[in-house]
């Protein structure tokens, strides 16, 4: 049975970010090259060489977690998540790792078990999507306010000129 590395969740947004088709397509880049895994910080190595193609169901099944967050389902689709990977839990001298049956369940189950362990602590109302206007982006909010509501600062400041924009306008 093949071992799931572990996944961070940094490394989890930014591959649903990249690799998830709405992503992708919201921002213009549906047609362009993927970008390189190796890049991508929080990635473990074993994870980097696998192809778009395996990469781009993977990234579309974590996407779902996050665009259901905000409604309160963020558990419903984890769960499917999880069977269909069937990640198992095996005890070792080290602690806990896990493994999945098959070679292609290996990236799923790493970001399932990610999704679960950022669940456990911090809840579905810390996941979601980014409120700025052409964008689709996920985040993952660790602040101490947990008010975060936008994927990155460019798309928060974006919003915020426009709000600006729009009220100088009325003026």
């Amino acid at each position: 049975m093949p071992e799931v590395p572990v996944l961070e969740m940094r490394g989890l947004v930014q591959l649903v970010n990249e690799y998830a088709d709405r992503p992708r397509v919201v921002s213009g880049e549906r047609d362009m090259p993927y970008p390189e895994i190796a890049g991508i910080a929080g990635v473990p190595a074993d994870l980097a060489a696998m192809p778009p193609r395996e990469l781009v169901p993977a990234a579309n099944e974590a996407y779902r977690v996050f665009s259901a967050a905000p409604e309160g389902h963020a558990l419903e689709a984890l769960n499917r998540l999880l069977r269909s990977t069937a990640p198992a839990p095996v005890a070792t001298e080290h602690g806990t790792r896990w493994s999945v049956r098959a070679p292609w369940h290996v990236l799923p189950g790493a970001m399932a078990i990610c999704l679960l362990d950022w669940l456990g602590a911090h809840g579905q109302h810390r996941l979601g999507l980014c409120h700025a206007a052409n964008c689709t982006d996920v985040y993952a909010d660790a602040s101490p306010a947990g008010r975060r509501r936008f994927c990155s600062p460019t798309c928060l400041n974006r919003h915020k000129v426009a709000a600006y924009r729009s009220r100088s306008k009325r003026r």
